[in-house]
């Protein structure tokens, strides 16, 4: 794969420039809506000169933006997000382009893909019938919509598919995962510098705005490390894999002489370590499951498709990885200027991280479970649909600050599978199984490097999804629509 360096520069400017706007805005909330109407209207206007520019800017924002609200548009009570609003230009510009010019809209599916195309009917048929079965239940309206609404993501593989057709789109999606995910990086290393270090004028104001956008969580951990957490870090361990592959690739049958004279794969490596060091630093453990998941499932393919000695030297390139990140993360918090406030033991840290089973989070999760099992019993083969609530009693600090007892009720839930389980049933959940399935099998029979990639990171989404949820929500659901096309075009 070709990498244009300058073209991942200029998205990287682009994205840097976004986020400074979106944090001015949130210093002077006057300018929120009006920053969001102006970059509608361009974002509607770039659309249906090109199609491609809506789908581009809807790609940065789902690489970068967690929940999706680094810009919003608020009135009264109501807040529509930028995620939302890209959604529906690129859909409806997609659907009116379809209804008046048909022609122009060719078959974006090639035949192997063809097999992709039914598995995505079949869940998508569970999926609609989970949104029937939430209104035969009588659950809460905005429960069901807000429920729901994540799933309609799945709308996208149709304009996706006619924009990835042409190979220029297919390189200018690998330049925008590139540039998204290395100033995630920068950005988590910058915030874990500036909280470490408790650097006046900026800390107060970072957390709130990292909080009031949903882009993620920022938690003090123990003796100045902070936890920095973005949901958007999901992309960060995807991106883990897919370089470790093309890692692999570049370096294979090449001689250390030959590896220090070309720059990109140094460049490449840095990536990588970076990587890591984020996965470290999100202090995440269904990501270091998931991670450990991939490894494990990267070190099968490589003695697959090569040798036992390949999977060696492969797994003593990820521990030295691992070892390199782990002194970037101990450099950047201990650093000695200006007045750091590190005084943690990294093991300690990370053991107490693994093994701590009392945490509020983690407790709550477990509380969780036997209610939540109990509601699936009542209905495994139909589900309950979408909206459908359990209550049980939590430790979380927020929570227990806004309740009597602790008692909180929801739609949404921590234990992904079993949140899609209690929705669409068995039947849904078996249908979403077999479509990942299929694109894994896929993947594994192709040749290409990239494909490894990508399947690696099917399965550690998949992982990750069991105790955080992602392939119900735009994040996940978005990659594995960008996978299933790609894998066999590329």
């Amino acid at each position: 794969m070709h990498i244009n360096f300058k073209k991942i520069k200029s998205i990287f400017l682009f994205i840097f420039l976004a986020e400074l706007i979106s944090f001015f805005t949130y210093l002077v909330p006057e300018f929120r809506n009006l920053s969001f109407i102006i970059i509608t209207s361009l974002a509607l206007i770039l659309s249906i000169k090109d199609l491609k520019y809506g789908i581009w800017l809807l790609l940065v924002e789902l690489f970068i933006g967690s929940k999706g609200y680094l810009f919003f548009f608020a009135y009264e009570g109501i807040s529509i997000s930028i995620r939302l609003a890209l959604f529906l230009i690129v859909m409806s510009v997609w659907a009116g382009k379809l209804i008046v010019s048909p022609k122009l809209i060719k078959p974006a599916f090639s035949k192997k893909q063809n097999a992709f195309l039914y598995y995505f009917i079949i869940l998508l048929f569970f999926v609609a019938w989970g949104l029937v079965n939430g209104f035969l239940n009588n659950h809460d309206f905005n429960n069901i919509f807000f429920d729901f609404n994540g799933w309609l993501y799945f709308a996208l593989l149709f304009p996706l598919a006619d924009f990835l057709k042409e190979k220029i789109s297919r390189a200018m999606l690998y330049h925008v995962f590139t540039a998204s995910a290395i100033w995630l990086i920068i950005k988590t290393l910058i915030l874990l510098f500036i909280f470490s270090h408790n650097i006046q004028g900026l800390v107060y104001e970072l957390y709130r705005w990292t909080r009031d956008s949903g882009i993620g969580e920022i938690t003090l951990i123990q003796g100045g490390f902070y936890r920095i957490f973005f949901q958007s870090h999901i992309f960060i361990l995807l991106a883990f894999f897919i370089f470790l592959f093309i890692l692999v690739k570049e370096i294979d049958k090449k001689n250390l002489q030959q590896i220090l004279k070309r720059c990109n794969i140094i460049s490449l490596f840095t990536v990588y370590c970076l990587l890591f060091t984020v996965i470290i630093i999100s202090f995440s453990r269904s990501f270091w499951v998931g991670t450990i998941a991939g490894i494990l499932f990267t070190l099968g393919i490589i003695f697959y498709k090569y040798n036992f000695k390949e999977a060696a030297i492969t797994l003593g390139f990820i521990i030295l990885t691992s070892i390199i990140s782990l002194g970037l993360v101990v450099a950047i918090v201990k650093f000695p200027f200006p007045n750091p406030l590190g005084g943690f033991n990294t093991g300690e840290l990370i053991a107490k991280r693994v093994t701590t089973a009392n945490e509020a989070a983690i407790s709550s999760r477990w509380q969780l479970l036997p209610p939540l099992l109990e509601e699936i019993r009542k209905d495994r083969i139909r589900g309950q649909g979408f909206g459908a609530v359990v209550t049980y009693k939590s430790s979380d600090p927020r929570i227990m600050e806004t309740t009597t007892d602790g008692f909180y009720t929801t739609y949404a839930f921590e234990w992904g599978w079993l949140d899609i389980f209690l929705k669409i049933g068995i039947l849904g959940v078996t249908a979403y199984f077999l479509l990942l399935k299929m694109l894994i099998y896929t993947g594994l029979k192709s040749s290409f490097y990239l494909n490894w990639g990508l399947v690696t990171g099917i399965l550690v989404i998949f992982v990750v999804n069991i105790f955080t949820p992602y392939l119900n929500h735009p994040l996940g659901i978005g990659f594995l629509i960008l996978s299933a096309l790609l894998i066999n075009k590329t």
